[in-house]
């Protein structure tokens, strides 16, 4: 068995008003698509492709080279014709020479990989031709619709704006991750019609395709998981409100290992921080960057770490530190600055 993902992050993102690509966007420290490409080495993928427009490579690509292997290949969605299009242009990618491709959305930076690994053993048990991942919501509007028969089969994907209002009212949705066999996806893309609507192809009508093929029983295979994990950034608010998760997540993770933070929603801490056991954060705290906190050590109130690395048993308090080396044992503030090699940061 092989796994090839494909991120489609070729969206406009001009609800986020920025010149900055949305999925360069910082999320705890990181551009939001490192996050879903995270999932993606996870998983221990074979290869994996990033669809982006055209006027975003020159700044995202860069980004892409800076990681390890696989190091993600980058194509172009000059036009953009839905999202059965956009993963369509990544067919002549390695990515798209394996048993399994599992399709990722680069603006649902949520997605944990139990959640992906759980759609893809889903199809391969089943043997079915597609995979989802569906969640259950009570504000279900904006997604797609899992239609279901009697039984309990999937019957389609219908998107919002195609939906009844007997399918609007329903609460299962589409979490945008999709799980296809490699062999079978891209001549069934291949022949997707157009929806006749929007004049753009649908990635979801390819299960109604698969479905045709084989029948509703051993066609496609679904789970439910988190409805936050399905959550996309569209605007600042969208943004802000996906941070808060992962966010939380970090801090959460933190405190697993033995961390103590104390009153956690006043205290930042970014993504790859490295903090030791028995070490208490204090209020008012940020730690960001590349970071590094030994054991033992009382970090705050109000202070700000940068790219530092701490030894063990440290205290600093009220201060701010950036790009400095402390050494074990060391007191340090209150308001005391320490930038680069000068002073006591040594």
């Amino acid at each position: 068995m092989s796994l090839g993902v494909i991120v489609l992050a070729a969206g406009a993102g001009t609800r986020m008003r920025s010149a900055l690509p949305k999925v360069l966007h910082p999320l705890c420290g990181r551009p939001m698509l490192d996050h879903v490409l995270d999932v993606a080495a996870q998983l221990d993928a074979d290869a994996v492709t990033v669809v982006l427009a055209p006027d975003t490579i020159d700044a995202v690509g860069p980004r892409l080279m800076q990681r390890g292997a696989p190091v993600p290949a980058c194509v172009a969605q000059h036009e953009r014709r839905g999202t059965g299009h956009a993963t369509l242009q990544a067919q002549a990618t390695p990515a798209a020479r394996t048993t399994d491709v599992l399709v990722l959305l680069g603006d649902a930076p949520l997605l944990r990989p139990a959640s992906a690994r759980a759609v893809i053993a889903a199809r391969r048990d089943a043997g079915a031709l597609v995979g989802i991942l569906s969640f259950r919501t009570p504000e279900p509007a904006g997604y797609g619709r899992i239609v279901r028969d009697a039984a309990g089969a999937v019957r389609g994907i219908v998107e919002e704006r195609a939906a009844s209002p007997a399918e609007r009212a329903l609460d299962e949705c589409n979490s945008g991750v999709l799980c296809f066999d490699g062999a079978w996806l891209w001549p069934a893309l291949a022949s997707l019609p157009a929806n006749p609507a929007s004049g753009e192809y649908y990635l979801t009508d390819l299960v109604a395709a698969a479905i045709a093929a084989r029948g509703p029983g051993a066609a496609v295979a679904s789970i439910v998981g988190d409805a936050r994990e399905a959550w996309g950034v569209n605007d600042r608010q969208q943004l802000a409100a996906v941070a808060d998760v992962l966010h939380q997540r970090i801090l959460d993770a933190h405190m697993r290992a033995g961390v103590m933070i104390i009153n956690p929603a006043t205290v930042t801490i970014d993504h790859g921080v490295v903090i030791g056991r028995e070490t208490t954060i204090l209020p008012g705290s940020v730690l960001c960057g590349t970071t590094a906190i030994g054991a033992a050590c009382v970090i705050g109130p109000h202070t700000t770490v940068i790219d530092a690395t701490i030894a063990d048993r440290v205290a600093v308090r009220h201060s701010y530190l950036e790009a400095c080396v402390v050494p074990a044992d060391a007191e340090l503030g209150p308001f005391a600055t320490l930038r680069g090699t000068d002073g006591a940061g040594q």
